[in-house]
């Protein structure tokens, strides 16, 4: 008899416990790219849970033709749990407040650190709640179709069947494993219609399956977070031609191309709602995708913002938002900003909102500051009027793929010749002072910290030493890693103008500002700051970093960032090139060199 008592924890524990017992083949990396080999033998069983909870229906054949081939493969190859097991999974599936038994599994098994090149994030129940109230209250008609991009374990899909039971639901994922469970949970759930399930990059899908249908479609769910530099070249030339015109550049999220191309496939009489990070909305990259948005003047446009005092996924520290927009309308619509916070129930709503019109022009960004009413910005004191990305390049430090190897101590440096290596800074927390000279950069040296980054190139391979460092890296697998597998060779890494300025980009208190007088290459964990103009470089560089470090300056700095949970601020790229500048320093750098293009 099934126990449906059985606590969730209980019978995850229960679950990871037989997966961990049954030893077959495991998946291969490209089924779940970023998972461990330990990680792709757990997740090849638990296709083996998947297959016994479709056997367990009464017509198996009509789910095992609904999927795709790969997860069918998946499912049937895997050996079987015994009967208890399936029961106690199938209990908790058919309690809809259980539901994320599945999520829970998968992130057991795969850590978030090994989730990050899938991007891997689950909805809470309470954000989904949050997401098709806005949908309803914006839509006349319901959807005839539905997409869930990156579905997952299935949240926006198992909420489609129910919300809107006579429309067509499409999820959409190239995670073998996630589309599996989804596939498993639906076949254990009575729903009118049975989703269809699709093994591809919604990118690619989008574009092929791109309808000009006048049936209304709805695209809704929870991209994959992917960062950039996880991304491989081909994956981002893929995504830029499903974004047509609206395509970011290079340093686009993943997450952000599944917005852009959600909008660039539009009909008018489509519907996009996704759960997004924040950070698309102030970032350079995506200045195009906010222009085009803006200019979407006859559809209902909202913004939701959620409060960063607490994270919305509790194992990861990411700022979030909802984007909603709906089908054309008649007339041109203002655009809304909702701030959005979570009550003592855990349900959210909104604590402050703005109608905007969109007769203006698009503000910079999309921050709560720059959608204020533009009359309210006109009340700008003029020595505000210039910001320091007019006078000056900001960009990010160099992502080596690994840090362990790339960035070398003092001892590891010894012996390999002196053309192999430079100057590098990870991070400022052990710099004495607002000067990373001679004497701070050896200073560093002595507390063992990593100061020297490897600079290789086909001429130094011949070298012994470089040769057996290439070896050993290639035994740790560092050539396999995402950002050295876009490279060629995979140690050539990027050779960046060294900036004059170092900036951290995260603080609970002061920000941590240096000048590079050692002229060291910094990581990505580090801003970089270079004047436009050359001339009178040191005054100018003293004089900025003592702004910079000034309690005007940190004020600025602060008001710029977003602040997060627990107190962080973390500034962004754009965020700091925004920040304006006291126009005496400003004059100072204007005279030395016309203004030039930002870099982010």
């Amino acid at each position: 008899m099934t126990d449906t008592r059985q606590p969730l924890a209980s019978t995850v524990h229960d679950v990871m416990t037989w997966c961990r017992q049954i030893m077959t083949e495991p998946l291969p990396e490209t089924a779940v790219p970023g998972a461990s080999l330990a990680q792709r033998q757990m997740l090849a069983a638990l296709g083996g849970l998947a297959g016994a909870l479709v056997e367990e229906g009464v017509d198996v054949s009509k789910h095992w033709d609904n999927w795709p081939t790969e997860v069918t493969v998946w499912a049937k190859q895997a050996p079987r749990p015994p009967a208890h097991l399936v029961s106690q999974v199938k209990s908790h599936l058919a309690k809809p407040s259980q539901t994320d038994l599945l999520a829970k599994l998968y992130e057991r098994i795969v850590t978030g650190v090994n989730r990050r090149p899938l991007g891997t994030f689950f909805t809470p129940p309470a954000i989904l709640d949050y997401m098709i109230s806005c949908v309803n209250r914006n839509i006349s008609r319901p959807p005839a179709s539905i997409i869930d991009p990156g579905a997952g374990v299935g949240a926006f899909t198992e909420r489609a069947l129910t919300e809107w039971p006579d429309a067509t639901v499409h999820a959409v994922d190239v995670n073998v494993v996630t589309l599996g469970m989804l596939a498993s949970r639906c076949a254990v759930l009575s729903h009118k219609r049975q989703p269809q399930f699709h093994h591809s990059d919604f990118l690619t899908w989008l574009t092929e399956r791109e309808s000009r249908d006048e049936q209304p479609r709805l695209i809704i769910g929870n991209p994959p977070y992917t960062r950039h530099q996880l991304m491989t070249a081909a994956v981002k030339r893929n995504a830029q031609l499903a974004c047509g015109h609206l395509a970011p550049d290079g340093r686009a999220g993943l997450s952000t191309y599944f917005l852009a191309a959600s909008l660039n496939a539009l009909t008018k009489n489509d519907s996009v709602c996704l759960l997004l990070p924040a950070n698309w909305l102030e970032t350079h990259y995506a200045s195009g995708v906010r222009r085009h948005i803006w200019n979407l003047k006859r559809r209902h446009t909202e913004i939701h913002r959620f409060s960063d005092a607490k994270p919305i996924f509790p194992q990861a520290q990411v700022s979030a938002m909802v984007i909603f927009i709906g089908p054309e309308v008649p007339k041109d619509v203002s655009l809304k900003y909702f701030e959005v916070y979570e009550k003592a129930d855990g349900t959210f709503e909104s604590s402050r909102s703005l109608t905007i019109d969109r007769t203006e022009k698009c503000p910079s960004t999309f921050s709560i500051e720059c959608m204020e009413p533009v009359k309210a910005q006109h009340r700008r004191k003029s020595e505000e009027s210039i910001s320091l990305g007019q006078l000056a390049v900001v960009r990010r430090g160099v992502a080596t793929g690994d840090n362990s190897f790339f960035l070398r101590t003092d001892t590891q440096v010894t012996q390999l010749p002196a053309s192999s290596y430079v100057p590098a800074i990870p991070n400022l927390r052990s710099i004495d002072g607002v000067d990373l000279n001679q004497a701070a950069h050896e200073a560093l040296g002595v507390l063992g910290v990593r100061r020297w980054l490897l600079r290789l190139d086909q001429t130094d391979i011949d070298h012994p030493l470089i040769s057996r460092l290439l070896q050993e890296a290639a035994q740790l697998g560092t050539p396999d890693r995402y950002l050295c597998q876009a490279r060629t060779p995979w140690y050539a890494i990027e050779r960046p103008t060294i900036p004059d300025i170092l900036i951290s980009p995260m603080s609970k208190g002061r920000f941590r500002v240096a000048r590079n007088s050692v002229q060291a290459t910094p990581t990505n964990s580090l801003y970089g700051i270079t004047l436009r103009g050359r001339d009178n470089l040191d005054e100018i560089t003293s004089e900025l970093v003592n702004w910079l470090v000034s309690e005007a300056g940190q004020a600025s700095l602060r008001a710029g960032a977003r602040k997060q949970s627990d107190g962080l601020f973390k500034l962004e790229p754009h965020a700091l090139a925004t920040i304006k500048i006291p126009q005496r320093i400003a004059r100072l750098i204007a005279h030395t060199k016309p203004q030039g293009i930002l870099e982010h």
